[in-house]
């Protein structure tokens, strides 16, 4: 084996290696951009989809909003769905309640009344009437 550095066997497997190197380098570059596209269009589609599923729940939403209307006013009848209306009235309720005491909180007012028995206490900026 010859170990002269101008020999051209030295010299062919530095050629080669420098073309197996930029093969390596090439490969890596278009299986990065392989995988980047895919990747690109997996998010597209699944993007497209989540905005397609969320039109989907609004017509159902709305749909179930108008039946829940006409049950309502008698336009509708059906004894499985009543039940459904009464438990939406319900929550509404509980809703309403939740968001005065969330109000009352969040701007200071009372919600309870004071008892006959305890001195009212005033609150910062009331006047005395």
């Amino acid at each position: 084996m010859n170990n002269e550095p101008n020999s051209p066997r030295s010299s062919l497997s530095t050629l080669d290696i420098a073309e197996s190197t930029a093969e390596k380098v090439s490969s890596f570059w278009e299986t990065t951009r392989l995988w980047l596209t895919q990747a690109w269009r997996i998010s597209l589609l699944m993007g497209r989809g989540a905005y397609l599923t969320n039109e989907r729940r609004t017509l159902f939403g709305k749909l179930g909003e108008d039946v829940y209307y006409k049950i309502l006013k008698g336009e509708l009848r059906s004894g499985e769905l009543e039940s459904v209306v009464k438990e939406i009235d319900r929550l509404t309720k509980k809703l309403e309640i939740s968001e005065l005491k969330i109000r009352s909180i969040r701007f200071g007012h009372r919600t309870r009344t004071p008892s006959p028995t305890t001195p009212e206490v005033k609150q910062p900026g009331e006047s005395n009437d």
